[in-house]
């Protein structure tokens, strides 16, 4: 069952970057994103709220988040140091950082990565994305304090000379916009340092719905602001939407808190590295996108670097629990 979720998982991501590219030809990039994870949202719901323990561990979640605004009463909360006060109590509020995730990965994130998709391709737009590994270990490395073994710096070392490889392909026009990618993949790295942080005792799928909610109704609100034309409905487009709320949203997310419970996180980054490789061939195959060997090395580098990465994180946290087990 593992495996054919875990081959699901990849194929249904994988692809879904050619998807996402010929949806740009219908939907404007913010409008598909917001169509998308409302499909999403709504096909996952029933999830929820048809399973007791998910529906009970939802419940508590919501509950629990109000515990730290209590003590603030009505008078207190028009003063500067109430406002502080409140600031600080958020830190202990899981509803505030579920909102923070939703609104950094599905609506930031996403939004990033459909525009850059419509410039870039679906196979560079994806590489890009997936630099989302080595911008976490930065991240622990500075907020977390983890340290950095040799391999891992050069694994980080590569995988950003393999970016440098990429961003010089072509260059008229198009570095701004391959930052601007990157942008999204450290949006997406912060949101998973949140959960990993502030969210690991939690209902997964719980915490999920509520993070795809928070993060469809900015999307929402954010796309009544930019969007100027509606979108064009055929069967072509209808079946893009689909793909992307059904299967790359909700189905995908319903998989990932299936997988998440029955592997190692850090063995499940590695073999996630499979999604850009089949992003980048679907683009090939599908779209007829051209890649030159100059490209290929520079993903293989990116690749290979954070894997590298990915396989020294693996090795820390199995170590951590042997010096755990051998302490109980």
């Amino acid at each position: 069952m593992l495996i054919i979720a875990l081959f699901l998982l990849y194929l249904i991501w994988g692809l879904n970057w050619t998807v996402m590219k010929i949806a740009s030809v219908y939907f404007e990039p913010e409008l598909f994103a917001t169509s998308r994870f409302l499909v999403g949202f709504i096909v996952l719901l029933p999830f929820v709220f048809f399973n007791k323990n998910h529906r009970n561990n939802l419940k508590n979640i919501i509950v629990d988040s109000f515990v730290p605004l209590k003590n603030l009463s009505e008078s207190d909360t028009s003063s500067y140091f109430s406002i502080i006060s409140l600031i600080v109590r958020l830190k202990n509020c899981s509803l505030f950082w579920i909102a923070l995730a939703g609104i950094l990965h599905i609506s930031y994130s996403n939004v990033v990565v459909q525009i850059a998709i419509s410039h870039l391709g679906a196979g560079v737009s994806c590489v890009l994305n997936y630099t989302m590994p080595i911008f976490v270990a930065i991240l622990s490395y500075i907020v977390l304090k983890e340290k950095f073994s040799f391999v891992k710096s050069l694994g980080i070392g590569l995988a950003f000379i393999g970016l440098f490889v990429i961003m010089n392909f072509r260059l008229e026009g198009e570095l701004s916009m391959m930052f601007f990618a990157l942008s999204g993949a450290l949006s997406w790295a912060v949101a998973n340092l949140i959960i990993k942080t502030k969210l690991g005792g939690l209902d997964k799928l719980a915490h999920t719905t509520l993070q795809l909610g928070f993060g469809t109704f900015f999307l929402i609100v954010y796309s009544c602001i930019v969007v100027k034309s509606l979108p064009v409905f055929n069967l072509t487009s209808i079946l893009c939407l689909l793909y992307n709320g059904v299967l790359a949203s909700a189905l995908c997310f319903v998989l990932w808190s299936f997988v998440v419970d029955q592997m190692d996180p850090s063995a499940l980054a590695v073999s996630s590295m499979l999604t850009p490789l089949i992003g980048v061939l679907g683009g090939v195959v599908f779209l007829s996108e051209r890649l030159s060997s100059r490209m290929i090395f520079g993903m293989m580098l990116l690749l290979f670097g954070v894997i590298m990465v990915q396989i020294v994180v693996r090795h820390q946290n199995n170590s951590t629990k042997k010096i755990e087990d051998k302490l109980k």
